[in-house]
This record gives structure tokens, C-alpha cells and sequence, in this order.
């Protein structure tokens, strides 16, 4: 019988997705509190429903396959959905002001969506930003949660790292000449290079034997959210990581150029009170920056 929302056979999609986690039947069964037995049978009856193979058993060890890998992909994020869901029902725990601390660049290059779509989403919850530095080491007592370039000091937080950003060239298509060759790195020196405080063109360049004094002009902005700036105008030819720049490339008002990269020299890092200290707030504006991030 297909599965439906009538049949759903929820104990074994949970079961499914704790033994999915730790691919260990055992550390599941303590985790759900029954039986090692229980969960495998929870896990054949849905294979059998589903008619497809989550693990492959071989070799004495749980391994996903593709369908689990998938399946679990799902359960995942629909747990995440229904846990923040029951933290939400209480509107008293949830209203009040967070504060929430990034850099400019970061705030400008792709926070704000993250920001504008959490305050559409839990209205009760006032957002303050409070701007950090490039590698700042100290974060204000204030701030409930922090995305930082750089990994900062902070021994009674709990630090994530989220990413490390890697930059490619990348250009409005209005600045492109018509039967202009852009297929080698030396093909963009025939166009004006953008670049901020980083140096990142200089890095980029040197892994081709190429030098800024090569393009036909430079032009040097004081920060990264200007160098975008610049570059989404046609200004010339910007680097940028892909998660910066990501909804311009899906609407093609920024084209890839490269997909060689040029590594950021520090991470993106997610910094938030100790679990038990936690708010409602700030767990729920964590959980949703990480979803938009895996998203991107």
C-alpha cells in the first residue's frame, strides 16, 4: 500500500532517522529507550513499505544508501520544522529583542536575507545588529549570537564553524564585450579588476603567474560589501564567495567567470550561549541561520 498522510508510520520514520544518524542500531535503541530489536524491525518495516533498501548491511555495518541518504536529508529538516514549531507555540517565550552580532561585510553580503526572512517569520522577536570586526576577538556580553569572520575568544560559548569562504571571479554580463574570449585567467585582464581591503586578487592572480598590473585598470574599494557593490554594478571584475552572491547567479544578473577558486584565510563562525543558558530566541534564529546556509 503506498504511503499516504492516512498510513504514515511515524514511530518507524523515527526510528529511521536516529539509526540514520548514528548508522549504529544500538546507539539508536538507547537513544529512542527500547530495544536494539525494536528499532531493526521499525527499520525493515519501513524498507518493506517503501519498497527500497536504506542501508546497505554488508560487512557487518549500517551504510546509508542513496534513498536513505536521502530520506534522512528529509526526516531531518521535518524534525528540525516540528521541534521549532512546539518552541513557537509559546508566543511568551519567544517575544523580546535579540541581539545578533556580524561584520558589515557579512551583515551586506548575505545576512540581511537571512535577517528579513526570520523577522517574517517570528514577528514577536526584535532584532538589534550590533557590528563586530574582521577577527575580532572579544564579543559585547550583549550579543546573543554572533557571526564572526575569524574565530574569536570567547571560552564560555559555544563556537561552530560555518564556513570558509572561497572567492571566483564574477561580473555583471552587461560588462562583457561582445566575442571577448573568457576562457583562461589572462582573458580577464582585458577588463577592470575590483578589489577591497583583502587582497584577494593578488592570491588569486599569483596561482596563474598573472599580476594586477596586467589588467587594463584596478579600481581599490575600502571593504568587501563596496567591492560587491561595484562589481554588481559593472563596475568590473569582483571575487566573491558563492553564498554571497548566490540569488545573483540564480537570476543571472552576475555571471561565474571561474570556477577556480581563491581560499578566504579565515572561517565564518557561529557563536551562541551554552545550551542551558540559551533563549528560545536565539536557538530558533541559530537553527534557522544554519537551514539558510545549507540551503545555499
Amino acid at each position: 500500500m503506498p504511503i499516504s498522510r492516512r498510513n504514515l508510520p511515524l514511530n518507524a520514520l523515527r526510528a529511521f532517522e536516529v539509526a540514520a544518524r548514528h548508522c549504529h542500531l544500538r546507539h539508536a535503541a538507547q537513544e529512542l529507550g527500547v530495544t536494539h530489536g525494536a528499532v531493526s524491525r521499525q527499520v525493515r518495516q519501513l524498507e518493506d513499505n517503501l519498497g527500497v533498501e536504506l542501508f546497505d548491511r554488508s560487512h557487518n555495518r549500517l551504510v546509508l544508501t542513496s534513498a536513505g541518504r536521502r530520506l534522512l536529508a528529509t526526516m531531518s529538516d521535518a524534525l528540525d520544522r516540528i521541534t521549532e514549531s512546539t518552541l513557537y507555540l509559546d508566543s511568551e517565550s519567544v517575544a523580546g529583542t535579540l541581539v545578533v552580532g556580524s561584520t558589515p561585510s557579512t551583515t551586506m553580503g548575505w545576512l540581511l536575507s537571512v535577517l528579513r526572512d526570520f523577522t517574517e517569520k517570528y514577528p514577536e522577536i526584535e532584532l538589534r545588529l550590533v557590528n563586530l570586526e574582521p577577527q575580532q576577538r572579544d564579543l559585547p556580553a550583549e550579543v546573543s549570537v554572533a557571526i564572526c569572520f575569524g574565530e574569536p575568544d570567547a571560552p564560555n560559548r559555544v563556537i561552530q564553524e560555518l564556513f570558509r569562504e572561497r572567492y571566483f571571479p564574477v561580473c555583471s554580463p552587461s560588462l562583457i564585450r561582445s566575442g571577448d574570449p573568457l576562457a583562461r585567467p589572462e582573458d580577464l585582464m582585458g577588463y577592470p579588476l575590483i578589489h577591497d581591503q583583502h587582497g584577494r586578487w593578488q592570491r588569486w592572480l599569483a596561482r596563474h603567474s598573472l599580476s594586477p598590473d596586467l589588467a587594463s585598470q584596478n579600481f581599490y574599494l575600502p571593504d568587501s560589501f563596496q567591492m560587491l557593490e561595484a562589481t554588481r554594478e559593472g563596475c568590473g571584475i569582483g571575487l566573491a564567495d558563492r553564498i554571497e552572491v548566490a540569488r545573483e547567479l540564480r537570476n543571472g544578473s552576475l555571471v561565474a567567470l571561474s570556477e577556480d577558486t581563491v581560499e578566504a584565510r579565515h572561517s565564518h563562525y557561529l557563536v551562541t550561549e551554552q545550551s542551558q543558558r540559551m533563549s528560545v530566541r536565539a536557538r530558533l534564529f541559530a537553527d534557522h541561520l544554519l537551514r539558510q546556509l545549507g540551503t545555499e
